[in-house]
């Protein structure tokens, strides 16, 4: 499952997944985990998706810049998909980010 350390987290992600309607991102936040590495991918670029759009000066529901909490997605979103053996789809869309 993904461990968010903060409830923020999750209502940036959910957000964005909204904003960018992406609703396969959408989902797999809800639900709280990747399922194959397809899914891990998709995760993976959306988290970069997100990082372009909150570039643009979207305000988020929660206090706090989009930086900061995007920060805290990469750590989370990032730890998650190297814990659950996505290491590498999680790497690939670095290197393409």
């Amino acid at each position: 499952m993904i461990e968010y350390r903060y409830p923020e987290e999750k209502i940036v992600a959910i957000y964005f997944a909204e904003i960018l309607e992406d609703i396969k991102a959408s989902e797999i936040i809800e639900r709280g985990y990747v399922s194959s590495a397809e899914e891990a991918s998709h995760l993976s670029k959306f988290f970069w998706a997100m990082i372009e759009k909150s570039a643009q000066g979207v305000e988020i529901p929660c206090e706090g810049s989009s930086e900061y909490w995007t920060e805290k997605l990469y750590n989370t979103l990032g730890g998650y998909l190297e814990e659950a053996g996505y290491e590498k789809q999680w790497d690939d869309e670095i290197d393409n980010a």
